[in-house]
């Protein structure tokens, strides 16, 4: 007899060679029950009830029953059949039950053949919708046949014709398109390089300019003539590093002058200045509670169902819920049900509270430094007041900052006379 844990798992299994739940009554039962030990019979779920026992055992063991049955003068009838086999004998007329059973299995065959979703992973300045062009200009996309996809040479073009890439694993798992790339975190900066190196000897020279007032904090020149020191004043304009460079003789005498195009890592600290305003009044939406629903079906890209009123309430937000048809995971069939909420609301005239108005200001003020930041300017010191009144809110004060010198401007082409005079 068979209990325990493994108890579940074992019938599971026998589901699909098939097993029956007997009743044993009369006689000596539990001498029938020893016999089926002895011979290895598997009896499971054995509970004992008013006229004898009952218990399950697969279909190849009750065949073995009878002579052990004679045995012990006991009486066993079958209670109830499960499995595989008893499903296709109730079934065995079905023609068309069964026929269409294999015409689903066919079917899914088939679908299983094709591309159904792409999932694409570690994209941030490259978009998803940009990644989907891309792959359907290059006949790969939702519906496409799989096995005509060579995952290999599409990385290598993906990583050929965005530069911004510099890693690229392309999968197919059952009816999905992986994509994970990794991107440059500093997009351009390798092909901006090249450029530079490649147009060296072309490139018109350029000075480095200052594009804010303030005072120079640090200066590492690498191409050019430095025109300032750390320490002085600049505004905005003015040439801080100079792509003619002067060659002089042994007695100090300018003979010739070099161009070139002026490097240097500049940082000038200086104060900008910051205003935000917004009103204390605001438009706001109150959600009623009341909801309308809608549904419909979209298979093979065609969309079939009942949509939503033209006009279920006064005001009201729609809300769209897809559910892909996920037989398990990454094997999805072209099949989606979306379900449509209409959600009605009142907009309502609402006055923030201090806190509020508080938090709304230092929210602005964090996107207005995370713009600068990401322009590469380094917030050192924040000096910023928060003023409110009954109607408004206002921000104002000075941002200190250290903003990096990456304006241009051409250099002035001297010549000398013969003499070594400046023309």
């Amino acid at each position: 007899m068979l209990t325990g844990v493994g108890l579940s798992n074992f019938r599971a299994r026998m589901l699909l060679r098939g097993f029956v739940r007997i009743r044993i009554s009369r006689g000596s039962c539990e001498r029938f029950l020893n016999l089926c030990k002895s011979r290895h019979i598997v009896l499971w779920d054995v509970i004992f009830v008013k006229d004898g026992y009952e218990a399950s055992l697969s279909l190849r063991d009750f065949y073995r029953l009878r002579p052990l049955a004679r045995k012990c003068h006991t009486r066993v009838r079958i209670c109830q059949k499960y499995g595989f086999p008893f499903f296709l004998y109730r079934y065995r007329k079905r023609r068309a039950f069964a026929l269409g059973i294999c015409c689903s299995g066919i079917f899914i065959f088939l679908l299983s053949c094709f591309i159904w979703n792409i999932r694409v992973e570690g994209n941030h300045v490259l978009t998803k919708n940009t990644v989907l062009s891309y792959l359907e200009s290059h006949s790969v996309g939702y519906g496409n046949w799989k096995y005509g996809i060579d995952c290999k040479q599409l990385a290598k073009q993906l990583r050929s014709d965005f530069p911004t890439l510099t890693w690229v694993s392309v999968r197919l798992s059952g009816t999905t398109l992986e994509l994970s790339v990794k991107e440059n975190p500093n997009p351009g900066a390798g092909e901006a390089a090249t450029e530079k190196n490649a147009q060296t000897t072309v490139d018109p020279p350029t000075d480095l300019i200052s594009k804010v007032d303030g005072t120079v904090i640090s200066m590492i020149t690498r191409k050019g003539t430095p025109l300032v020191s750390v320490g002085a004043e600049v505004t905005a304009g003015q040439p801080l590093v100079s792509g003619r460079m002067e060659i002089t003789d042994d007695s100090g005498a300018v003979v010739r002058y070099e161009y070139c195009q002026a490097d240097a890592d500049i940082y000038i600290q200086t104060q900008i200045p910051y205003r935000d305003r917004f009103s204390m009044i605001y438009q706001a939406p109150f959600y009623t509670g009341h909801r309308r629903y809608a549904g419909y079906l979209t298979i093979l890209g065609h969309s079939f169902g009942i949509g939503l009123p033209r006009s279920p309430y006064g005001e009201y937000d729609i809300e769209t819920t897809e559910y892909p048809c996920e037989i398990k995971k990454d094997f999805f069939l072209p099949l989606d049900f979306h379900l449509v909420t209409a959600r009605e609301y009142r907009t309502e005239t609402r006055i923030r509270t201090e806190t509020e108005a508080r938090e709304l200001a230092e929210q602005h003020l964090e996107k207005f430094l995370t713009e600068k930041e990401e322009k590469g300017v380094q917030i050192s010191e924040k000096n910023v007041r928060i003023e409110m009144s009954l109607t408004s809110c206002k921000t104002s004060g000075v941002i200190t900052a250290l903003v990096p010198a990456t304006d241009r401007s051409d250099t002035p082409i001297l010549e000398l006379d013969q003499e070594g005079m400046t023309q």
